[in-house]
């Protein structure tokens, strides 16, 4: 404001004419903006105090803190608020805190919340476009349509023997770095690729190899976006008029060519060798069958296979990675987990199989209490697609239930993180609990408190693969070695640069033979 105000004094005094309009349309601008951060409190919902142009999202905007701890803050200031009102940038937009809203948003009401906060331009993105969390309308329908019969739990079953062997292999690579420290989401991540690679293409991605693999490379290129991109991420999420005008793609042009060769030639050599060979059980496999069955197109298999890779290692990795963590952590956790493992194998005379690993209780508890404390999407961002009365909570003097007129386009912002964080729900948050997850202790509540692959229609398409691997990949470590805090780790700090939830200086662990 100072160097506004002497740049108004310095054209006052040199032109006092021509200064005139100028200060008017300062001063007019600055009076709308000023009035626009009025409408939470108009409107006499609670909110944050917002900064000029920036709103209440200015340090996520600067990179400076993830957008989850954000929502955290906002969430711990207005502890008896139904929901938070906060200013994306210039944009009035709702935080829903009560966990029957929540689900109101997610499921009875999903008509009005069907589209993601997050979208993509078919006219740069192609790719992405079909990609279901980004797809809209019926764009997104058709996309579950193709992907969802591909990860049935008899899929899983189908697939399990490709994942145990490759999780031998990634056993097999622990054991060739015994004493040296490693990260853990990127040794989670040569599993989960390898894996995802095996499961989705039928190759050996060569991820356990000393050199990185074109898989692990462009993997990594999928997320290791440019400076162009990232500014438009983040111009998309907090001012998408913007982002709309600016013809940069997400996905850059070296992954965009390498999976549609990868995949044009993959699907060459099948359709060619149908009639010779037996199909191989792979996701790809699933995707071909649509092709006939819903008349889809090159680009939508491409597009598909696209999202089965991507998000089936980089989630899970960070899921992974997180659970050894905490395992490090907790050496008395990690040694009832290796209990429960060794006699369930031991009852069935160590053969494992699908079957076998679901009944392992604690197992699944631990993920479940990883994904809790280190959800990958610890924000859930929604708009509002019609009109709709955003409920209070309290009623008036003749028991209407007070509301708040939501418009068309408002964000939504669903705190995640901050939820599993509520002591309300989860007693004592901060310790990692798996036994919460026990029939005996698991709280019912009225609405949804855990959100860690969303709700609903839109819930994660591909939940029960990336459930599947982590928990095999953890127990088959688990068997074989003690995991401990590596001595270079730094405390853990949420990476604000990232739009998921991971580390900003990594998980440093080390493996003893057991």
């Amino acid at each position: 404001m100072l160097a506004t105000s002497i740049f108004l004094v310095g054209l006052l005094y040199s032109k006092p004419l021509a200064a005139v309009p100028v200060i008017v349309l300062v001063a007019l601008v600055y009076w709308l903006l000023r009035y626009n951060y009025k409408f939470w409190k108009i409107n006499n919902v609670p909110h944050p105090k917002p900064s000029l142009l920036t709103g209440n999202v200015g340090a996520t905007f600067l990179l400076r803190k993830h957008i989850s701890q954000l929502a955290s803050d906002w969430y711990n200031a207005f502890p008896d608020a139904t929901f938070v009102g906060y200013f994306n940038a210039l944009t009035p937009a709702i935080m829903v805190k009560d966990p029957v809203l929540v689900k109101n948003i997610l499921t009875r009401d999903f008509d009005c919340f069907a589209k993601n906060g997050f979208t993509v331009d078919g006219r740069y993105d192609p790719l992405l476009a079909h990609h279901p969390f980004m797809a809209a309308g019926e764009q997104w329908k058709r996309s579950r349509t193709l992907l969802t019969p591909s990860f049935t739990g008899a899929k899983m079953k189908q697939l399990f023997p490709i994942m145990d062997s490759v999780a031998d292999e990634f056993v097999s690579f622990v054991k060739r770095n015994l004493g040296k420290e490693l990260e853990a989401k990127q040794v989670s991540a040569r599993f989960t690729t390898q894996n995802v690679v095996a499961c989705t293409f039928g190759v050996d991605g060569g991820c356990f190899n000393d050199t990185d693999s074109e898989f692990r490379l462009m993997g990594r290129r999928a997320f290791d976006v440019s400076h162009s991109s990232s500014f438009k991420i983040v111009l998309q999420i907090f001012v998408p008029a913007i982002a709309k005008l600016l013809p940069i793609p997400f996905l850059s042009k070296d992954v965009d060519e390498w999976i549609r060769c990868f995949v044009a030639g993959l699907m060459s050599k099948r359709m060619n060798a149908q009639s010779v060979t037996p199909q191989k059980d792979d996701l790809l496999t699933s995707l071909l069958s649509n092709i006939n069955k819903h008349n889809a197109s090159q680009t939508e298999v491409t597009a598909n296979a696209l999202t089965i890779f991507v998000e089936g290692f980089e989630s899970s990795s960070g899921v992974l990675g997180f659970a050894l963590y905490r395992l490090a952590k907790s050496p008395e956790v990690q040694q009832k987990l290796f209990d429960e493992v060794s006699k369930v194998l031991a009852a069935h005379d160590g053969q494992l199989s699908y079957d076998v690993m679901q009944q392992m209780d604690y197992l699944d508890w631990v993920v479940m209490e990883t994904l809790r404390m280190h959800p990958p999407a610890a924000t859930m961002h929604k708009t509002s697609t019609k009109k709709y009365i955003m409920r209070r909570g309290h009623r008036d003097q003749v028991g209407h239930d007070l509301g708040v007129y939501v418009r068309e386009g408002t964000p939504i912002l669903i705190p995640v993180l901050a939820l599993h964080m509520d002591a309300k729900y989860f007693p004592e948050p901060q310790k990692f609990d798996p036994e919460r997850f026990s029939p005996e202790r698991k709280a019912t509540h009225e609405g949804t408190v855990y959100l860690p692959f969303g709700e609903g229609p839109r819930i994660c398409v591909g939940m029960k693969f990336g459930q599947t691997q982590v928990k095999l990949g953890l127990l088959k470590l688990i068997l074989q070695y003690r995991v401990s805090i590596g001595p270079n780790h730094k405390p853990l700090c949420v990476d604000p640069r990232s739009l998921l939830y991971q580390a900003k200086y990594g998980l440093l662990l080390t493996f003893e033979k057991r």
